[in-house]
Order: structure tokens, then sequence, then C-alpha cells
């Protein structure tokens, strides 16, 4: 997968981006953004990837991923084919900055709630299906609001997601955004030769040439903007594929490791339990039996 970054799409007229997709199927882009999204899948399915996280994603799911925070939402096979109904994918889209109202108004005690629920979106949430179904009004109503009244259904909406502990963390601290403005254009291009050469050899030399950069520096340079050193965030690139070849259970688990740019069973077994905290096979299992 190919990291890319998505310029702001938000109007000139309007302080935030609210859309209602109805569409055949999700378009198949890892990328990262300035704004904060909330995204409500009304209808739809598929895996979710997230910063170093990896699973499946069902209708009624709720998310709120962070400033900067790779991700992607990925359909199944199924909803790639020519049969497909034209309305297979139902979803509702929310792009804000985290700012959106203004500096001072977020420094205000009223939202303190929303302010630490926007930082805690640096890992990406996913919200409970209970207090999903509490809003599901809320968002249709945004949908259909205009003027003032996108103003108050949204605050209203992050204030419900924001009075309980009713959201699981996506990933690491380590893994919250990252990317600073003057410097996301460069990063990205580090990580997407990463992420599309995964599979090879990549000598230090080599990936330190497309930053111009000293191996020396570089390496003190990429450990400042991802707080990973080079090599921990290319085997974390790695287990993410070889994640989802586990879920697609189509390959030998031996067969994913050197397909995932392993050079031996022994040392991917050993970085995939460091990483996911289970064995390979015992996340095949996991996911599955889920």
């Amino acid at each position: 997968m190919k990291l890319t970054y998505k310029e702001n799409d938000l109007m000139p007229d309007k302080s935030f981006l609210i859309r209602r997709d109805t569409i055949p199927c999700l378009e198949p882009d890892w990328h990262f953004h300035k704004e904060l999204e909330l995204i409500y899948f009304l209808k739809s399915s598929g895996t979710r990837y997230v910063g170093n996280s990896i699973h499946h994603f069902n209708p009624g799911d709720l998310y709120l991923i962070g400033s900067n925070l790779p991700h992607l939402f990925k359909n199944g096979s199924e909803y790639y084919s020519e049969e497909l109904e034209t309305d297979s994918v139902d979803v509702i889209v929310v792009k804000f900055e985290a700012d959106f109202l203004g500096s001072d108004f977020m420094e205000l005690t009223e939202m303190k709630k929303i302010k630490s629920l926007l930082y805690q979106s640096n890992r990406g949430l996913k919200f409970s299906v209970e207090e999903n179904s509490k809003v599901q009004n809320l968002f249709l109503d945004l949908v259909a609001s205009d003027g003032v009244f996108r103003i108050t259904k949204i605050l209203e909406i992050l204030n419900v997601l924001s009075e309980k502990e009713n959201h699981q963390f996506l990933c690491g601290e380590t893994q919250a955004a990252f990317f600073r403005r003057e410097e996301k254009q460069k990063i990205a291009k580090i990580i997407s030769y990463l992420t599309t050469n995964y599979h090879k050899k990549i000598e230090l030399q080599e990936i330190a040439s497309i930053a111009h950069m000293a191996p020396n520096s570089f390496c003190r340079y990429f450990k400042k903007q991802t707080h990973k050193s080079f090599s921990q965030y290319l085997n974390e690139i790695r287990i993410i594929n070889a994640c989802k070849l586990l879920i697609e259970g189509k390959l030998q688990i031996t067969t994913i490791c050197y397909q995932s740019g392993f050079n031996t069973i022994t040392n991917f077994n050993r970085q995939f339990k460091n990483i996911m905290g289970v064995t390979p096979s015992e996340y095949q299992k996991q996911y599955h039996t889920f």
C-alpha cells in the first residue's frame, strides 16, 4: 500500500465538511490528512488499517481518526464485482480541524471533555455500538442541517461521544500524528517508499538517499518525526502486511513470512509477537474465531 497525503478538501464557505456517501465500494486509498475525521458506517464491511492497527469493520461502527493519522477502510473483494449494487456502502463522513470553531473557543471550560476527546483521537478511536445508536439520529440530522444548526449538531455529537469512556484506542501512543506541516511531503515520500518496497531488503544507505541525507542524519530525523527507529518502523509495516495476508487466509504462514520481507521464520515470529502480542498462528485463529 502506498501512503499518500490528501490536501484540505473543506469548502471555503464551510467550517467543516459533512457528507453521506451511498456508493458501490470504498476507495482503497491509504492516506492521511490534517483534518480529524468522524466515519460512521451505516452499511459497509471490510478491513480497517489505522496506524499499525488492522482489524475488520462492520455496519454500525463509528470511528474518530486523528489529524495526520494514516488510515484505510477497505471493502472485501466481493464489493468490487461488476454485479454489485450501487448502494452497497452507506457511510457518513465528517471532517474538521481541531480548532474549527477557533482556538479560544476550544479553551473554554465547557469544552474540556471535547478537547480531551480530540486529543485522544491521535491514537484512533472506535466507539461502542451502544453509544453509536445514541448518535445515529444526530448524524442524520447533521447531514440534513445547514447554517448554525450544523455547528450545534456537531457539538452535540462530540459532547455525547466525550461523556463516557466508551471508546477503544486503535493504536499506541507513538502512532499518534507525527507529521509536522512542513515535513508532511518529505516523510510521506519516505514512508511511501517503505510501504512499496517492504518485501525487499532495504539498506539504510538506500532509504537515506531517498531523503537526501547521510545515514546518521536520516536516523535522527526519522526517529524525531515518527518516534521510532527506521528498523522498528519497517518491521511494523511488514507486520501490517502479514496481518492482512493472515486474515485473507490464502497462504501458508511460511510464505507470508517471506512475502512480508522477513528472511527467517524465527525472526518473523519474534517480530510479530513483539508488535501484535501474539504469534502469527494465534492472531489468525483469534481473528477468524471473532
